[in-house]
């Protein structure tokens, strides 16, 4: 029988197989619920209830104690302190969009969390808040570093980039992978390439290359989290389609 389980340290890389030395294929985040699928020693098959996404996750990073959150982190990331007080002790840090409980409990301008610890109230919001501007989100994690599966900021991919900043505009239900993301049903396609209806790429227009996706800045220049160069950067989007067999194959417009 299937069974919930919530993430409890800051994340949890979830795998291809049930082996610590597995490929990285995505990353649950602090306060995220999974379901489980199967058994396999210390690892569990689970489901991320998010975003749907199967894979194979640690055991001990579970709780089956879950809190139900009430906001979730609006920063790249923000320090836990183990009191209302910025020179106190780090608890650890927590990445964008991960879910925390609160008391209820402030001082001194932080929120206390569930379980214990203290966060600046400036980094959290409800977990119904919305930033339409999917660009500027995904601006927010420009220079990090790229990792294959990543979904935090210690380390992102393309994908991961586009759903975080999709799921802050209000599109929980974005895929976690740039091939399922391309034939979501969000937004419009716009047909780009087309010499009967030459449509310009707008800013904020989601652009699929083959196994790859980025977010255009206006209509020459896209960020992307790319493995050419191990980061999150903008750059003109001809300079990058050489990469990626066939050119641009679709974009898609939110707005």
């Amino acid at each position: 029988m299937a069974k919930k389980f919530q993430v409890v340290t800051r994340s949890t890389p979830m795998r291809d197989e049930p082996d610590p030395f597995g490929i990285l294929t995505s990353e649950i985040l602090y306060g995220e619920t999974v379901e489980t699928i199967s058994h396999h020693g210390d690892f569990l098959k689970c489901r991320n209830l998010q975003d749907g996404y199967e894979g194979f996750v640690i055991k001990a990073a579970l709780s089956d104690e879950i809190l139900e959150a009430t906001h979730k982190i609006i920063r790249l990331h923000s320090f836990i302190y183990s009191e209302p007080d910025f020179k106190t002790l780090t608890i650890t840090y927590l990445s964008f969009l991960s879910h925390v409980t609160l008391t209820g409990a402030e001082e001194n301008g932080f929120a206390e969390i569930i379980g214990g610890g203290w966060i600046w109230a400036d980094d959290i919001a409800p977990l119904n808040h919305q930033s339409k501007n999917h660009l500027k989100t995904a601006q927010m994690f420009l220079n990090l570093p790229y990792l294959w599966g990543g979904k935090s900021s210690r380390g992102i991919d393309c994908s991961g980039l586009t759903q975080l900043s999709l799921q802050h505009a209000g599109i929980l239900d974005c895929p976690r992978d740039s091939i399922d993301q391309e034939k979501a049903r969000f937004g419009k396609k716009v047909e780009f390439g087309d010499p009967e209806n030459p449509d310009k790429l707008k800013s904020g227009d989601l652009v699929f290359l083959k196994g790859h996706v980025g977010i255009m800045v206006d209509e020459s220049n896209i960020l992307n989290a790319t493995s050419r160069t191990m980061d999150v950067r903008i750059e003109p989007l001809h300079e990058i389609t050489a990469y990626y067999e066939g050119g641009v194959k679709s974009v898609r417009r939110l707005t």
